[in-house]
Order: C-alpha cells, then sequence, then structure tokens
C-alpha cells in the first residue's frame, strides 16, 4: 500500500461545511462509492483498448471526486495515471491503473467504515 493517507476523514467534515450542509457530503459520499468500481473499469477498459480520450475522461472524474470525498491514494494514484496518459504513453499508464483496483477497494472500505461511524453517532 501507499503511504500516502487512504482516506482523509476531515475531507468530508470541510464540503460539508463549505456548502453548509452535512448530508449533501455523506450522500456524495455513497455516491462516490456505488460509482467507484465502475470508475475504475472504465479506466482500465479504455487503457486496454488504446483509448486515451476515454481513459483522460475517466481518469480525471476519478481524480477529482477522490479529491474531494479524500481518498488521497486513490487521487494520487488516478494523477499519476493521468500523467502517463498526457505523455501519450499507454504502456506506463497501464502499469499505474492496474493498482487502481486495490486502491478503490481500500477507499471503498475506509469510507464504508466512516459513513457507518457517521450513522451511529
Amino acid at each position: 500500500m501507499s503511504a500516502t493517507l487512504v482516506l482523509d476523514r476531515e475531507a468530508l467534515t470541510r464540503l460539508g461545511s463549505d456548502i453548509q450542509d452535512c448530508e449533501f457530503a455523506i450522500s456524495f459520499a455513497r455516491r462516490y462509492c456505488s460509482m467507484l468500481e465502475s470508475r475504475v473499469r472504465r479506466i482500465l477498459d479504455a487503457l486496454l483498448d488504446g483509448d486515451l480520450v476515454a481513459a483522460m475522461d475517466s481518469v480525471l472524474s476519478l481524480k477529482v471526486s477522490s479529491s474531494t470525498v479524500g481518498t488521497h491514494e486513490l487521487a494520487h494514484l488516478a494523477l499519476a495515471v493521468e500523467q502517463h496518459v498526457r505523455c501519450r504513453d499507454v504502456v506506463a499508464a497501464r502499469q499505474q491503473a492496474a493498482a487502481l483496483a486495490d486502491a478503490a477497494d481500500r477507499a471503498e472500505t475506509a469510507l464504508a467504515d466512516y459513513l457507518a461511524a457517521y450513522r451511529a453517532g
């Protein structure tokens, strides 16, 4: 696992505070979790197909949403994939993207724990 923080729990608190709606931040986190697997799959599929436009679109979506929700490890991996795609280095992008699924699993677990704690109290 990367030394980068899997989940910055304060990111959702800041999001809720910034928009003055904590429930929106929680809803955003739930939606993020529900879409995470398909976002990662779209990146992997696009890279497998060599479709750099689709890969860029998908990786930017993952990077921004991960930054917003506070899953920094995943955001950093998405940034690395993005940089390789920008350089049109599909091989390096695929190598970096290979770590996305495991990072997504860790992010989903950390967010599930956070959401359970939020519901509990």
